[in-house]
């Protein structure tokens, strides 16, 4: 278009020297027309020149549409596959990140994870969002904050991990649920899980399947520390049976919480361990100490200790009630990992052993 706009020009502008040249020759009346003639041709392409030009897209250049945000962590997580499956399967229009209801739960591989089928017969496999159970061999006890981190800790995780898969699987296999994908982990999407409108994601931490990693969980993780449920029983040591160096003695030691969390307070929250009187009779303690690793004691001075009462003894410092003394000693005693406590009574070397 620009091309014929030039061409124009130099049109007006050549028939405007050629008519000037005529008008010499043949007279001055024509001379007027002929310049008449010239001045519009140029208008004309100067016109032309200076006009837009608008170019109307044929549907062979038109770009193609940007995905939408949820279209590409969908293709992002699947290698690209998910957006053409769904473009294609007119029966499910949803995308992941959107609910997706009346879907199947058709297999638990883990006990944050599981695979469910759509109603168009597509199978996805996504992790529980906000929320991490220990694996089938325990995994890392240092990731949860309080338990034991050593062998015994790791156990304990395993043991639980593996209740928490199977109750999991018991609760969900051929149920009908529904999905929200909220983003991916580790390559893996995570989503939040709800059948009958309570979401399977908060269940995990309130039964202590799975510790919180979403602060929306955090108040179920801590009534499920408080009551030590699930895995937040792997901080506290609890012996199979009364263990004892003299069967003379009714006291044993019943529970060792030596990992608190890390912001738990020195005295309720921090470590401690209990001493229990299985007996049928009152036991003076004020002969008894402990010793923890033989290089820390503590004396109960002025106690009685009634027929199957408890003793909690608080490593941190407090004021001491019925049933709660404190150690007052300032730092940690309580071994994470491992340790060995005695309950000895100082005036017969009576002992009650414990080691974990």
């Amino acid at each position: 278009m620009l091309a014929l706009a030039t061409l124009a020009l130099f049109l007006a502008v050549g028939l405007l020297v050629g008519g000037y040249a005529v008008a010499r020759i043949d007279g001055i009346g024509h001379r007027r027309t002929l310049v008449v003639v010239a001045v519009l041709l140029a208008a004309g392409g100067v016109t032309a020149q200076a006009m837009p030009v608008s170019v109307t897209p044929s549907s062979e250049s038109t770009p193609a549409a940007a995905p939408t945000p949820e279209a590409a962590a969908v293709a992002d997580a699947t290698g690209g596959t998910e957006v053409v499956e769904r473009s294609e399967a007119a029966s499910d229009a949803s995308t992941p990140s959107d609910p997706v209801g009346n879907a199947t739960v058709v297999a638990v591989s883990a006990p944050d994870r599981l695979t469910y089928r759509t109603e168009s017969g597509a199978r996805h496999t996504v992790g529980l969002a906000g929320v991490d159970a220990p694996g089938l061999d325990g995994g890392d006890p240092e990731t949860f904050d309080g338990v034991l981190t050593s062998d015994r800790g790791r156990r304990c995780l395993a043991d639980h991990g593996r209740r928490a898969l199977v109750d999991l699987r018991t609760d969900l296999l051929d149920e009908q649920v529904t999905v929200r994908t909220v983003g991916t982990a580790k390559g893996t999407r995570v989503a939040t899980v709800a059948v009958d409108g309570r979401l399977v994601n908060r269940r995990l931490v309130e039964r202590g399947d799975a510790r919180a990693t979403d602060r929306r969980y955090a108040d179920a993780e801590r009534a499920a520390r408080s009551a030590h449920r699930g895995v937040w029983s792997c901080g506290v040591v609890e012996p199979d049976r009364p263990l004892r160096e003299s069967n003379t003695s009714t006291l044993r030691i019943a529970a060792v919480h030596p990992n608190p969390p890390d912001d738990a307070t020195p005295g309720i929250g921090g470590e401690y361990l209990v001493v229990e009187n299985t007996g049928e009779r009152a036991v003076d303690l004020s002969d008894w100490h402990v010793v923890v690793d033989s290089t820390h004691y503590y004396f109960f001075d002025d106690r009685r200790l009634q027929p199957g009462a408890e003793l909690v003894v608080h490593v941190g410092a407090g004021r001491d009630t019925q049933g709660h003394v404190y150690w007052a000693a300032g730092r940690p005693v309580l071994d994470d990992g491992s340790g060995t406590i005695r309950l000895v009574d100082g005036d017969t070397d009576r002992a009650v052993r414990l080691s974990y």
